[in-house]
């Protein structure tokens, strides 16, 4: 091997030097850059999260900051056929989160003769019915779900439909929940007699002129829980006209409630329930 002069091996040195130092400057760069992005990434609080999914309930603890990743942390997946409340952009905000998922399953409507099945993630009995391109409800015809019959068409559920034969009055008996919407709650998922959740809040503003959405004469007063109810003692509910057309009666934690008004809240959830009370003001409207 051929010896380096005293030159060569001095150039040599000087470049190994360059070298070092050249890595030195890219890793404080590197170091710094990293410090900054971290930095300027908002530092998201650990929260709660309760998924309702399928008639049951996953709670994790996540620092996630969107419906989006509370899902990936959970191992939750979901397709664009899935109904996501709140949606899957919305950015959680409090140490209580709340996530309901509607999956799109088979559903068979039976309306007197016709059995027609609808492959759906829609909830309301009146949404589905106009996806089978069926006659929407009458204020005064009954709907129920009950277990479908997978041999027969492969239905999960089946959406019975009776129509109204004539009017019979019915007034409301006040029976109290245990799991009822209280004012200290102010938020809860409420899943009604047909497995449907509901995300529940309350509102107390005066409703004179909600309450002739079902009829001129119609009146309300206030129950001993607070609840502003009508003359069949029906709680006062807004909801997703969509989903929920004016006078539908639904079922709520508070009671057997009818759809007089309704509310931005639907934006964010479809198929939330905002029930009116006198909690707030405590002034009898």
């Amino acid at each position: 091997m051929k010896k380096l002069s005293k030159k060569q091996r001095l150039q040599q040195k000087r470049t190994r030097q360059l070298l070092a130092l050249g890595a030195i400057v890219m890793f404080v760069f590197l170091a710094a850059w990293y410090g900054f992005t971290r930095a300027a990434e908002p530092t998201q609080p650990q929260r709660l999260v309760t998924f309702y999914d399928r008639g049951l309930e996953h709670v994790v603890l996540t620092r996630a900051g969107t419906v989006q990743s509370a899902l990936q942390f959970a191992g939750i997946t979901v397709d664009s056929h899935d109904i996501i409340d709140p949606s899957i952009g919305t950015s959680l905000t409090k140490s209580y989160v709340d996530i309901i998922i509607y999956r799109s399953r088979p559903v068979a409507v039976v309306d007197g003769a016709v059995r027609q099945t609808v492959m759906t993630s829609l909830q309301s009995p009146n949404e589905i019915l106009k996806e089978a391109g069926l006659k929407a409800l009458d204020s005064k015809d009954k709907t129920t779900f009950q277990k479908g019959s997978l041999t027969l068409d492969g239905a999960l559920t089946d959406l019975i439909v009776s129509r109204a034969q004539q009017e019979v009055p019915q007034i409301v008996v006040f029976q109290p929940k245990p799991n009822a919407l209280t004012r200290s709650k102010g938020a809860q998922v409420y899943v009604d007699g047909d497995g449907v959740a509901h995300r529940e809040t309350y509102y107390d503003l005066p409703m004179n002129r909600a309450i002739q959405s079902c009829g001129a004469a119609s009146t309300y007063t206030i129950r001993s829980d607070g609840a502003k109810v009508d003359q069949d003692g029906y709680v006062l509910v807004a909801a997703n006209l969509a989903a929920y057309p004016r006078c539908t009666v639904v079922d709520t934690s508070m009671g057997p409630g009818k759809v007089y008004d309704t509310g931005g809240f639907v934006v964010r959830h479809p198929y939330g329930f905002d029930l009116a009370t006198d909690w707030t003001n405590y002034d009898g409207v």
